[in-house]
């Protein structure tokens, strides 16, 4: 591994470049590697086959080591010869790491997986999104509650406490996130989960409110990541390697989260897919994470089309097959689509998906725990397909989805979880589990099984 101090020193001596010239080597040498290797987007093979897995591997790395890093404050390129990244991903792949989160009968271990691989991805969905005060406890309690659910793989983003609102790099953001990590201790602390994993921080961003969350008997190496991602399209700071610094001296797990936007510097998926790998070496390189999220999403903020499914599964078997660090991922539908049938079904697409392609951690999965319940079914009766067969059964689903233009049904911006929540008995109303039944019958009946 590299030592993380080593970075320092690469953001001060690297070569010295303007933010939008590094944006224009970034998108040409991405746009060089992919024509290469005649990468392009297959309809028919959403779940991506060994030569081409390959192939986004072996551009990510060539993107990385010819591009570099691009440190937002210094201005300098960080350099990462190609030596260095192929040594760091076969000490991954020879070495598979194992991250391991709670304590207790909520204990639990997250290794890599491979496409076709019998073990069902690990359910760990968690309270994402805008929550208001009033019913966060509600809201976390819907996950918690479900047996199923072994983790909260992100549980927060309060809008307000007593009035007060988050401001990033204030004390109000201190505030706000340590209330909250509290809260969300004494609900898990009281449906008999005591430790359970928490996920990652969600309201604390900065390095002085993340760390302010460390609390004993709160949020501890055990229960807990915090964020040491890149920024899109391979941007860091000095906020990013001095928590990953942080996580590595309290040996926390750090959450290693690769994000690309089609659309943008990367223009489809066989671009956002060689530059998720690219993201994904860079900060193994500085953060030597065990657990690595991968996530597409377009310049309107949608994502979960077959060709976001398509990226997500090429950059997931590219790690399978040469890194081998456990992979998680989003189930989440449109927000079009939210808590309706035909969100339902879209979600069993994304599931069914990303059990095919080798990821390990589901740490958003539907939009309360009813949903997580439902798709955890989804992806414990698709593991162990084989590639064909998941491929076949993904277009199936993803047919049975309605085309943005029909226009929506219903908003998730419109919703909350009250409405689809009894807050004070925290089960789900009538109409919301109608409707997530019917998005069941109709999954069921396209060959997905249920308990």
């Amino acid at each position: 591994m590299i030592p993380i101090l080593d970075f320092q020193e690469r953001s001060l001596k690297g070569t010295v470049m303007k933010s939008m010239e590094f944006d224009l080597s970034f998108s040409k040498k991405l746009r060089e590697l992919v024509a290469e290797r005649n990468l392009q987007f297959d309809a028919e093979q959403l779940i991506v086959d060994d030569a081409i897995a390959d192939a986004v591997f072996d551009a990510g790395v060539k993107l990385l080591a010819e591009v570099g890093l691009y440190h937002l404050e210094t201005q300098r390129v960080v350099q990462i010869s190609e030596e260095e990244i192929r040594r760091v991903a076969q000490e991954y792949y020879n070495n598979p790491p194992t991250a391991v989160f709670g304590a207790g009968d909520d204990k639990l271990e997250v290794s890599y997986r491979v496409c076709d691989d019998k073990r069902s991805p690990i359910l760990a969905g968690g309270v994402a999104g805008v929550i208001e005060q009033e019913w966060l406890d509600a809201f976390v309690q819907s996950f918690v509650q479900e047996p199923s659910n072994k983790a909260l793989g992100i549980a927060g983003g309060i809008s307000s406490v007593n009035g007060i609102q988050p401001k990033a790099g204030t004390l109000s953001e201190m505030e706000c996130a340590q209330w909250e990590c509290r809260k969300i201790k004494e609900v898990i602390d009281r449906c008999g989960r005591p430790g359970m994993h928490m996920g990652l921080l969600c309201t604390a961003s900065t390095v002085g409110a993340s760390m302010a969350c460390m609390e004993p008997g709160v949020r501890e190496s055990y229960n807990t990541q915090i964020g040491i991602h890149v920024i899109p399209e391979q941007k860091v700071d000095w906020t990013r390697f001095m928590l990953a610094k942080f996580c590595e001296d309290r040996g926390i797990t750090p959450w290693t989260s690769c994000v690309s936007i089609m659309g943008g510097l990367s223009r489809n998926g066989p671009d956002v897919a060689v530059a998720l790998i690219a993201n994904l070496l860079g900060q193994l390189c500085y953060g030597h994470g065990s657990l690595a999220n991968l996530f597409v999403n377009r310049m309107d903020g949608s994502w979960g089309d077959a060709e976001c499914i398509w990226a997500t599964s090429a950059a997931c078997r590219a790690s399978e097959r040469n890194i081998r660090v456990p992979i998680a991922s989003v189930i989440a539908p449109r927000m079009d689509l939210a808590a309706t049938p035909d969100g339902v079904v879209h979600c069993g697409a994304i599931a069914t998906a990303l059990t095919g392609s080798g990821f390990n951690y589901a740490w958003i999965a539907g939009a309360t725990g009813l949903e997580a319940r439902i798709l955890g079914e989804v992806m414990n009766s698709t593991a162990g397909m084989s590639r064909e067969q998941t491929n076949e059964l993904v277009k199936r689903i993803l047919a049975d989805v309605p085309d943005p233009a029909e226009g929506a049904v219903v908003c998730m911006t419109e919703l909350t979880f009250a409405d689809l929540y009894d807050i004070e008995t925290v089960q789900p109303k009538e109409h919301y589990k109608k409707d997530i039944m019917a998005g069941v019958e109709r999954l069921a009946a396209m060959g997905v099984g249920f308990s």
